[in-house]
């Protein structure tokens, strides 16, 4: 009998396990892009739910929009629901979205008061006061106790453009993880859109000290 000829013997190895080996790995790609495809899609539906939320606080927060339409205790139930959707997100999303996220929220909110106290907010109650115009829902004098700055407090320019740009840097963090390919109109709301604009850029001054 003649000795085998290895070539022949590697060649015929090589044909049955190549396909093996290819349909192995097509089978490893397909499930890792299938659990890709459900991250992707799992943050997206997180990032419609919090998109629009996130843009009401901000333009509370940088008085454009729709800024007049809010009360006090509506601000501070809506970080409670940013809050909780947020959290229970965020370990889909990145490290930098999750910094992102909490830089916006000190600029929003002062926390860690007494016991049981509600969050105030990083802002004045006297603009807001002024303008108040809800015909179902009169301003409330103590209400001026939610804010963390007084009447008197100007707030400044400097610290709207902070704001503004903690907010657009939590925008583009969300958008980085998502690795977009749609349209936009299928990531924002006409809400959103609306209120995609630029902020105050001057101090808003307060009520003159006595």
């Amino acid at each position: 009998m003649n000795n085998p000829n290895w070539t022949d013997v590697v060649i015929a190895f090589t044909g049955i396990v190549t396909p093996v080996l290819v349909a192995v790995f097509g089978v490893f790609l397909a499930r890792r892009q299938s659990r890709s495809q459900l991250l992707q899609q799992t943050r997206f539906e997180y990032y419609k739910s919090l998109a629009p939320d996130l843009n009401r606080l901000m333009c509370y927060l940088t008085f454009i929009g729709t800024w007049r339409d809010d009360s006090p205790p509506e601000i501070v139930a809506l970080k409670r629901r940013l809050d909780s959707t947020f959290h229970v997100a965020a370990p889909l999303f990145s490290g930098e979205v999750s910094a992102a996220y909490r830089r916006q929220m000190d600029l929003s909110f002062a926390t860690f008061g007494n016991w049981g106290q509600d969050a105030t907010i990083r802002s004045s109650a006297y603009r807001r006061q002024q303008t108040w115009s809800r015909a179902d829902l009169p301003w409330e004098p103590g209400w001026q106790a939610m804010f963390d700055l007084d009447n008197a407090d100007s707030i400044t320019a400097e610290s709207l453009a902070a704001y503004r740009k903690a907010y657009d840097d939590l925008l583009f963090a969300l958008v980085t993880d998502l690795s977009l390919t749609r349209a936009r109109e299928e990531y924002t709301t006409p809400r959103v859109s609306r209120n995609a604009s630029p902020s105050i850029v001057r101090d808003i001054p307060g009520t003159a000290r006595p």
